[in-house]
C-alpha cells in the first residue's frame, strides 16, 4: 500500500516541495528486503523510474521559491544524462544544458516507493552546487563508481557559457558521505575551459588506478588517460575518434540530427582470468557506426602515446547496426549499446564475432535515445533513455507534462566489468 500523500508528490512535486522532501526521506529508509521484488524479466526492459520534469529536495520552501522567482530553477530545463548505481542508491548526472538547471549531480534510492517524478537529492550537499567556487561542481556530464565506492566525476561540460572554471575530475568517497578525496584540473591543452566536453568514463583499478575518458569537443576530440597514482593526464587523438560524415544524418523522435559528433561511447573489457592478458578499451563516435578498441597496456604508456606509433595498435572491431551514445560491458564480456535511430538496444559478446550481435529490444515509445548504462549488485542492467539531443538544441522548448526521462532495467544476472564472476 502506498504511503499517504504519495500521489501529491507524484503530481505536484515542485509545489509541495518541502512535504515531498520528507516523503522521499521516508522512502530512503524502506527495508531493503522489499527492494527488488520486481519480477526478473529477462525478455525486455521495463520502466523502473520516469520523469516528466526534474525537481529536488530543496533546503526549505523559501529557497525553492527564490530559485523559481529568479530563474535559477526552471523545472522543464533540467535534464538527466548519466546513471550509476552503488549500494542501493541511483546516482544521476544532470548537465546544465539550458538556463535554470539548478543541480548537476544527485541521487535517489533504488527503493523509492514512488516511481514517477521522484525528487532528486543533490550530492553530496547543496553547498557543492553553489556555483561560485571552482572547487564546487559546475557542469557534470557523467561519472563512474569503482569497486571501493569512489565516484569519479567528469565535471567537464564546457561547450556553453555556464561556467569559466576549467574542466576537472572529482573523486568523492561514497562510503564516507561523499567526502572529497581529490580534484584534478585538466590543462587547456587536454580539455579547454572554452569548448571542452568530457563525455564519458571507465575505470581501471590496476597499477594505481586509471581513468579512460572520451573528450567529445568539436574542436579537439580524443581519448584522455588519467593516472591516479601519478596524478597526471595525457591525450590520444586519431581519425577513428572523429565522426563519419555518412552516418551524421538521422532522426530520433521527430528531431533531425546532422551534427558531426565525435568520440562519445566508451567501455572497458572485464578483468581477465590471466592477469597477463590485455584489457581493451572500446570506443565509438556518436555520429558513426564503426567500433574501435585499443589495449590498456598501450594507453598506460604515456611516453609511447606521445608519439605516433600507438595508432598501429588501434583495432577496427566492426560496424554496429546504427549510431550509439553510451556503451557498457558486464563481467561476462557482453557489450550493450543503444541504437539511436531504431530505438533499440543491442548486445554483443566481445569474445565472439561482431556479426553475432543481437538486438535485444526495439521500442519507439520508451527507448528514445538510450544514453547511459549501469549495473547494480542484484543482476540488473539499467539504461537511461532521455531524448538528450533535444536539450542540446536551443530551439526546442520543453514542458512538464510529457515523459522525457526513463530509467529502465533488465535482469541479466551479471555485474559490471569491474567485478569478477
Amino acid at each position: 500500500m502506498d504511503r499517504p500523500g504519495s500521489f501529491l508528490c507524484e503530481y505536484f512535486g515542485f509545489i509541495f516541495v518541502s512535504y515531498c522532501a520528507i516523503q522521499n526521506t521516508i522512502n530512503l529508509d524502506v527495508d531493503s528486503s522489499n527492494a527488488l521484488k520486481f519480477k526478473r524479466n529477462t525478455d525486455r526492459f521495463e520502466v523502473d523510474f520516469e520523469w516528466t520534469y526534474v525537481n529536488f529536495t530543496w533546503p526549505n520552501q523559501d529557497d525553492y521559491k527564490n530559485a523559481v522567482d529568479t530563474g535559477r530553477y526552471i523545472p522543464e530545463n533540467n535534464c538527466i544524462a548519466g546513471v550509476k548505481i552503488y549500494n542501493g542508491n541511483i546516482y544521476l548526472a544532470l548537465p546544465k544544458l539550458k538556463e535554470g538547471a539548478a543541480v548537476t549531480l544527485g541521487y535517489i534510492s533504488q527503493n523509492s516507493r514512488g516511481r514517477k517524478n521522484v525528487l532528486i537529492r543533490p550530492y553530496p550537499t547543496w553547498r557543492m552546487h553553489s556555483g561560485s567556487n571552482c572547487a564546487t561542481l559546475q557542469n557534470v556530464q557523467s561519472m563512474e563508481i569503482d569497486s571501493k565506492g569512489v565516484m569519479w566525476i567528469l565535471d567537464g561540460n564546457r561547450f556553453n557559457n555556464y561556467t569559466k572554471c576549467p574542466p576537472k575530475l572529482v573523486l568523492l568517497d561514497l562510503e564516507n558521505r561523499g567526502k572529497l578525496l581529490h580534484i584534478f584540473e585538466f590543462s587547456e591543452e587536454i580539455s579547454s575551459a572554452r569548448g571542452g566536453f568530457l563525455n564519458d568514463i571507465v575505470i581501471d583499478e590496476t597499477d594505481g588506478g586509471y581513468a579512460y575518458i572520451t573528450e567529445a569537443s568539436s574542436n579537439d576530440p580524443g581519448l584522455i588517460v588519467y593516472s591516479r597514482s601519478q596524478d597526471k593526464a595525457w591525450k590520444l587523438r586519431d581519425k577513428t575518434m572523429f565522426a563519419e560524415i555518412e552516418a551524421s544524418n538521422f532522426t530520433v523522435d521527430g528531431s533531425y540530427n546532422d551534427q558531426l559528433v565525435p568520440i562519445d561511447g566508451i567501455a572497458l573489457s572485464p578483468i581477465p582470468v590471466n592477469k597477463k592478458q590485455d584489457r581493451l578499451v572500446y570506443y565509438c563516435a556518436l555520429s558513426a557506426v564503426n567500433l574501435y578498441a585499443i589495449s590498456t597496456r598501450i594507453l598506460k604508456n604515456e611516453k609511447f602515446c606521445r608519439g605516433s606509433m600507438w595508432r598501429k595498435y588501434v583495432r577496427a572491431v566492426g560496424e554496429k547496426q546504427g549510431q550509439s551514445d553510451g556503451l557498457a560491458i558486464d563481467n561476462e564480456g557482453n557489450l550493450y549499446y543503444g541504437l539511436l535511430d531504431s530505438y533499440g538496444i543491442a548486445k554483443w559478446n566481445i569474445y565472439e564475432p561482431i556479426n553475432s550481435t543481437k538486438i535485444i529490444e526495439e521500442n519507439n515509445s520508451t527507448i528514445i535515445w538510450p544514453d547511459s548504462f549501469s549495473f547494480d549488485n542484484q543482476g540488473f542492467i539499467y539504461v537511461l533513455t532521455n531524448g538528450i539531443h533535444k536539450f542540446f538544441n536551443p530551439t526546442v522548448k520543453h514542458d512538464t507534462t510529457s515523459t522525457k526521462f526513463r530509467l529502465m532495467k533488465l535482469y541479466t544476472g551479471t555485474k559490471s566489468y569491474m567485478y569478477t564472476n
